[in-house]
């Protein structure tokens, strides 16, 4: 190879490094891809390829360069680092840990692998081995922010509150520009109801970078007043499911003493045996893991779900009495679906949407005429339409579900108080809306 070959590689090489460090992963690609044309299969070269390939969303490519890299050198860590980054993004959790574990402890990049490995074992539901991983680290390293981050966010999966709002001040003590530890600490503060202290870490987490719509409506939950947006933010709301689909039903039934779906089932049974007859389709919007599908499926034709959660989804498909589920915003999806139903039921859906005018839109346009709207919510005192609370949940007074009612075209055959979970051990006052749509 002539010296001038290699220079000219070499400068793309470089070229490459520089444009990877300054986040210009296009023109990064190009110039690694560049010096290989000149010198190919350098092992340093396709490493930093690798890496660009993954900072552009294209994993599979990563894992071949990856795959030349390991070849000529087994012992890389770097290279088994990267390789479980490109698994773990192809949702190979299992295949990810197993690279991880192939860096040597006195690897360079050992500590690297240790954190990473502790991000996929939580991904795999294994919490207490991902604290140790966090744990090993932080005996290494007392002052590593982002492990001690992580710990709390493991210690709060394995409902150790105390020790990780702890691990979360230790986080900030290091790194106090922790916009996720910021989050979860406030959001600690709000459950013990320190809500001023809440407040101020909602506060700080935004000024930091964290995610304005999260922690703006964080914020709003926990200093009251009109400021509230008017429904929760959708990733917040799939981010809190998509985690506790395994564990939901017995936590709702068997700890929070969940009742609306029964509630609901009451009231539309009771319609049904007035009538003679079964409802035709039925839409249960905010469908969760299908609790109120079994309750439906005796009194109905036919019953579909919707739902933002696909973990949710999921768990409802696998009850078998959906006839059709979708992933998708409830309002949009009335707005637009040219299905028509002649029942639609809300458990526990509109403590996620303030104001209900959208929904209520939708749900005439869906309703056959004489078609049934039954929902629960958390009462709120008529001096409001909606509030959303401390508890990050909307509540809708009588007063506002008359006046959606009069104003979208519905009927109100009844509103009833109901107990409709319990919180800290307290009931939760809730009602029970039952309307039918006008011809």
């Amino acid at each position: 190879m002539s010296g001038d070959v290699f220079e000219a590689a070499r400068r793309h090489f470089v070229d490459g490094v520089r444009a990877f460090e300054a986040a210009q992963y296009d023109e990064a690609l190009r110039q690694f891809e560049a010096s290989l044309a000149l010198m190919p299969g350098r092992t340093s070269t396709l490493l930093n390829l690798a890496m660009t390939q993954l900072k552009l969303g294209r994993p599979e490519h990563a894992l071949d360069n990856l795959a030349a890299v390991l070849a000529a050198q087994p012992t890389l860590g770097e290279a088994w680092v990267q390789r479980g980054h490109a698994l773990a993004d192809l949702g190979r959790d299992d295949e990810a840990l197993a690279a991880y574990d192939c860096v040597g402890d006195e690897d360079p990049s050992h500590a690297v692998a240790l954190f990473h490995r502790g991000l996929a074992l939580n991904r795999l539901q294994r919490p207490a081995d991902a604290l140790a991983c966090f744990d090993r680290l932080l005996e290494a390293d007392p002052a590593a922010a982002a492990a001690w981050w992580r710990r709390g966010q493991t210690l709060q999966e394995l409902q150790q509150e105390d020790e990780a709002f702890e691990s979360y001040r230790r986080a900030l003590d290091h790194d106090p520009a922790l916009a996720d530890a910021w989050s979860r600490r406030g959001a600690i503060l709000k459950d013990r109801g320190a809500l001023a202290d809440a407040a101020e870490c909602f506060r700080r987490a935004i000024e930091h970078g964290g995610d304005a719509a999260l922690n703006g409506y964080l914020l709003a939950s926990v200093s009251g007043g009109d400021a509230a947006p008017a429904q929760s933010p959708a990733a917040y709301v799939r981010g809190l499911f998509d985690g506790y689909a395994d564990g939901f039903d017995r936590h709702l039934v068997d700890v929070l003493h969940y009742r609306a779906p029964q509630l609901i089932a009451q009231q539309v049974a009771a319609l049904a045996k007035a009538a003679g007859r079964r409802f035709g389709a039925a839409l249960d919007l905010g469908c969760g893991t299908g609790l109120c599908g079994p309750l439906l499926a005796p009194l109905v034709e036919a019953v579909d779900g919707i739902d933002l959660s696909p973990t949710m989804l999921e768990a409802a498909r696998r009850r078998g009495v959906y006839r059709s589920l979708v992933q998708a915003d409830i309002a949009e999806h009335l707005r637009t679906t040219e299905a028509r139903y002649d029942l639609l039921v809300a458990a526990d859906v509109f403590i996620y949407i303030g104001a209900l005018d959208a929904v209520f839109a939708g749900a005439r346009r869906v309703l056959r005429p004489g078609g049934v709207l039954c929902a629960s919510v958390e009462a709120a005192d008529d001096a409001h339409d909606w509030l959303l609370r401390p508890s990050a949940r909307y509540a809708q007074s009588r007063r506002y579900l008359h006046a959606l009612a009069a104003g979208h075209g519905f009927e109100v055959l009844a509103i009833d108080e109901h107990p409709i979970r319990e919180d800290q051990r307290q009931p939760v006052p809730g009602l029970i809306a039952t309307l039918k749509r006008s011809g």
